[in-house]
């Protein structure tokens, strides 16, 4: 599941090697709550923080704490090992710019990127209306590298999967026929966006696919991870399209933005819970509005999924943010499960840190509570949903240092996240158990 996925908090190296993880700390429950123990003795004086290997961490100022890892959750809930690679300095880190293009040749064509490089350049702000740039390029290379990824993620599942394991999960076997259909539609995505790239740009300017690591073991984490990952492609489009100059170019990613829309709803008509022992599905229509995410977020979802890519990915992505549960009801008092670069004043000052909510096109920022686990010395965190976000059972929850808005043009304040939180208010559709 991209739930489990995303519990996994560590910092992608996307490069031709494969990333290998270090171990940070492992979790263990003590009365309501999980605790991190560190890995190592920890130093003297810093009884109360776990801190990543000296070696992974960048140079932080005296007054900062090495990579600090907090955590809440409640009794009996299951939090994955921490792993990272590297420290991320508080705010997170800005994108890296791709290189400047050279000048197009005579023809209009843009010559290929340097190797191991993605074409275009990250954009700064909206492009003018008018013919493509390479800004154009970029989001294009964006929007395929997402699509990639959605294309093997189908590919690798159904050859898993056959009819008969969907039975065996209680699920119709037609559900498959269907799932075949949307691996159809990402695999046009990627054949229309590669040929788009070409044709505009000229050749050699389409990134290729990475290598992944799903981890698919049952149908129904199959299910949730799709529903994940279709929810993830509108939020990157929608937030992607005031980036792009081409009115052209802007209509055919807002056509498949809404394609992706559909396919999240099937999902989450088929992505079944059960909350206090009652089975239902999330809200295939979960809220009124879509919520955009920046080009950081979305590549933060995708992150751990990927393996390795034969190109950098563009911008680095946030600490992973894992949350003591992912589906509950408003003003819910929720344990946060991060590791970043905090300063002892964030660490210390009431306030100093608060979770981002955000619905649609608004958010609510709530702070976060950070206090001593009596018993083991480790950190413990946790925030309220808040109850502004009533009428949108699909949240996205950030950590962020600043009490500013986590905005596509501006996310710097952020220091882990994002992580979908459901509200299941009512249940739209009802599903037998099996």
């Amino acid at each position: 599941m991209l739930v489990k996925a995303l519990a996994s908090a560590f910092l992608l190296v996307a490069s031709a090697t494969t990333a290998v993880a270090r171990p940070v700390s492992e979790i263990t429950s003590v009365g309501k709550r999980a605790v991190v123990e560190a890995a190592e003795p920890p130093v003297a004086g810093e009884v109360a923080v776990t801190s990543a290997p000296k070696e992974a961490a960048p140079a932080v100022p005296a007054s900062a704490s090495p990579s600090v890892t907090v955590a809440a959750s409640p009794a009996g809930s299951a939090v994955p090992d921490i792993e990272v690679l590297a420290s991320i300095p508080a705010g997170g880190a800005a994108a890296t710019p791709a290189p400047t293009p050279a000048p197009a040749p005579a023809g209009g064509a843009t010559p290929p990127p340097p190797p191991g490089t993605m074409a275009g350049t990250p954009p700064a702000a909206p492009a003018p209306a008018g013919a493509p740039s390479s800004t154009d390029l970029f989001v294009l290379n964006y929007a395929l590298t997402l699509e990639h990824l959605e294309a093997a993620f189908y590919k690798e599942a159904l050859a898993k999967f056959d009819a008969a394991a969907f039975t065996a999960a209680g699920m119709d076997p037609a559900i498959r026929d269907q799932m075949l259909v949307v691996q159809s539609h990402e695999v046009t995505h990627v054949t229309t966006l590669t040929s788009v790239i070409e044709s505009t740009f000229g050749p050699g300017n389409a990134v290729p696919p990475c290598e992944y690591n799903f981890g698919l073991d049952t149908v129904a984490g199959f299910v949730a991870t799709a529903a994940a990952l279709e929810r993830t492609g509108v939020s990157a489009y929608t937030g992607a399209i005031k980036f792009i100059a081409a009115d052209a170019i802007k209509t055919a990613g807002a056509t498949i933005a809404t394609i992706e829309g559909r396919h999240a709803s099937l999902l989450n008509a088929l992505n079944t819970q059960k909350v206090n022992n009652v089975v239902s599905n999330v809200n295939p229509i979960p809220a009124p509005f879509d919520t955009p995410l920046g080009f950081t977020p979305v590549f933060s979802i995708a992150a751990p999924l990927i393996k390795a890519c034969p190109f950098a990915l563009p911008v680095q992505p946030f600490p992973a943010l894992t949350l003591s549960k992912s589906i509950g009801n408003f003003r819910d008092n929720i344990g946060l499960l991060f590791t970043a670069t905090l300063t002892d004043q964030q660490l210390t000052t009431p306030g100093a840190l608060h979770c981002a909510t955000l619905f649609g096109l608004a958010q609510k920022r709530t702070p976060v509570t950070i206090s001593t686990d009596p018993r083991s010395g480790g950190m413990l965190a946790d925030c309220e949903i808040p109850i502004e976000a009533q009428g949108f059972q699909e949240l996205m929850v950030f950590i962020v240092n600043a009490d500013l808005d986590v905005t596509i043009d501006n996310d710097k304040h952020v220091i882990a996240g994002p992580t979908t939180f459901q509200v299941l208010e009512k249940a739209l559709v009802k599903v037998a158990t099996s």
